[in-house]
């Protein structure tokens, strides 16, 4: 006899639930097996949460020092990364506005965020793309520039590129062009060469 519906969909979340709890059953310190804890004497049960105190405390240092690290690594690379910029020779500093700019995200093209870059020839630079309608969709990526091609590589994979050539004379007077890169973006990038020393402020080249 076949089951109401209703009913057949309360027994599979039961089924459901009953899962779940068995795959989060208690836990005991050390990693030991429910069956040895509860062969052990409660002087052994205290002395294994202390031991396991004891990882869990230097777990969380060695991540807090871990994160420090990446904080003053971060940290580093900016400063470097404007003194290249302060000091670049002329011709070795471009800046580039990507817009409109298309992202693809799970097979699908989707409107992205317009991008700026302040790129020094020598120097990657990486750039997220977010997804226009802002929600939480981003892809990740790598920008390159030699003196006469930017790249916009999808990030970890140095030949799937978006690719902008342009002569010294052509990045004096500002160029655009289209970009794209197959299953990361596609748009049109304007680029010029950037004033000696000067500051970047895209939003003011950015459309609405």
């Amino acid at each position: 006899m076949a089951l109401p519906p209703s009913r057949s969909l309360a027994i599979s979340c039961l089924a459901a639930a009953a899962i779940l709890v068995s795959a989060c059953g208690p836990r005991y310190p050390l990693g030991i097996t429910e069956d040895r804890w509860s062969k052990m004497s409660v002087a052994e049960q205290d002395q294994a949460r202390m031991k396991q105190a004891e990882v869990d405390r230097a777990r969380a240092e060695a991540r807090r020092q871990e994160a420090e690290a990446r904080e003053a690594e971060a940290t580093a690379r900016a400063a470097a990364l404007d003194h290249a910029r302060a000091n670049a020779a002329p011709g070795e500093r471009v800046q580039c506005i990507l817009q409109p700019v298309e992202m693809s995200y799970g097979g699908e093209w989707r409107a992205a965020e317009p991008l700026g870059l302040d790129l020094v020839a020598g120097l990657p630079i990486a750039f997220t793309l977010h997804d226009r309608e802002g929600r939480y969709r981003s892809r990740d990526g790598t920008a390159h520039f030699n003196g006469m091609e930017i790249r916009l590589c999808r990030e970890g994979r140095k030949n799937d590129c978006g690719r902008f050539l342009a002569t010294s004379g052509e990045l004096r007077r500002g160029k655009t062009q289209p970009v794209q890169a197959e299953d990361f973006l596609r748009g049109r990038m304007h680029c010029e060469l950037a004033a000696t020393g000067g500051r970047f402020y895209p939003e003011r080249h950015l459309r609405p």
